[in-house]
């Protein structure tokens, strides 16, 4: 599939790394090869050595989808893909794209590359891409799929790049990350969130940092946290639980995420479920009556009911 450099004209090595070198210039997050009249994102390696560009074809294919590959600045591989996206690269020249194909029909393609081009491991999935990630050594890389009526949705591929292999898929509990990191251990993964952190998981989708992961949702007010907790609690958590609960709630409620009647609503649910756990009924029944004044439909009406008749 690539193309070296020295194929591109009948000028000689010497000549083409400096044309190409003078050719492209950075522009923020973006490059511009005139000589290739190509412009699009980037990524480099982390010694510097290798850039990665690429540029989508756009869902009608309006365009030509392109990569390129440049060693200390000389084209040294180029090729074609529909809509190449998520480029990345390490310094031995092992790179990434996700072909994310037509949204229409949920599908599109990881592909793994050696530094000359050529394919080291292909895989099409059955969803739409969402994003990728490749260790610096360049043997794991991971896809994460959006979600579709299909067995690969919202799924999280692992992949052995020097076997050629799928590892794993699994659903990471924590959700979809902003990006990912591989410890030198080559067992574990860890999925790096903007707002909360990084958790670790073992490749086949072991989740490694549940308690550190639930309590962080906590501390940030995080409302699917909540009613995990008091699920695998069937609704009786314990005092000291109910504390830490409450706490996230009352977050929760101070913070413009779950600013609307509806949030608003569940929030207060969930607060007179953990209310009434411990028996504080009156608190409970307070709760739910909020609950109820913003949303009707919220689910406590019953409960509220029950509660009427036993507080004075």
């Amino acid at each position: 599939m690539g193309l070296f450099g020295s194929l591109f004209g009948k000028k000689d090595a010497g000549a083409e790394a400096a044309s190409d070198a003078a050719d492209g210039s950075f522009l923020s997050d973006f490059i511009n090869i005139p000589s290739r009249d190509f412009f699009g994102p980037f990524a480099k390696s982390p010694n510097g050595r290798y850039t990665l560009a690429w540029c989508d074809g756009g869902p009608d294919q309006s365009r030509k989808g392109r990569y390129f590959l440049l060693d200390r600045g000389r084209i040294v591989v180029e090729g074609g893909m529909p809509r190449p996206n998520g480029g990345h690269i390490v310094d031995s020249g092992v790179f990434i794209l996700n072909d994310w194909g037509s949204i229409e029909t949920l599908s599109g393609t990881f592909t793994a590359f050696d530094p000359d081009g050529t394919v080291r491991f292909r895989r099409s999935l059955h969803a739409n891409l969402f994003n990728n990630g490749l260790s610096n050594d360049g043997r794991l890389a991971v896809c994460q799929m959006a979600n579709a009526p299909h067995e690969d949705g919202g799924k999280l591929f692992v992949f052995d790049l020097a076997a050629g292999a799928q590892i794993a898929s699994w659903y990471p509990e924590s959700g979809w990350a902003n990006s990912y990191e591989f410890p030198e251990d080559g067992q574990t993964i860890r999925l790096v969130y903007r707002d909360r952190g990084a958790f670790a998981y073992g490749v086949d989708g072991t989740f490694i940092d549940r308690m550190r992961w639930l309590a962080v949702g906590l501390q940030v007010g995080d409302l699917g946290i909540v009613q995990t907790l008091l699920a695998e609690t069937n609704n009786q958590p314990t005092l000291a639980l109910v504390e830490q609960l409450l706490g996230g709630i009352d977050v929760a409620l101070a913070s413009s995420t779950y600013n609307t009647p509806k949030w608003r609503a569940i929030a207060f649910k969930l607060r007179g479920l953990c209310l009434e756990a411990i028996a504080e009924v009156g608190q409970a029944l307070v709760a739910y009556d909020q609950a109820l004044a913003l949303d009707p439909k919220v689910g406590v009406k019953r409960k509220a009911d029950q509660l009427r008749k036993v507080v004075p």
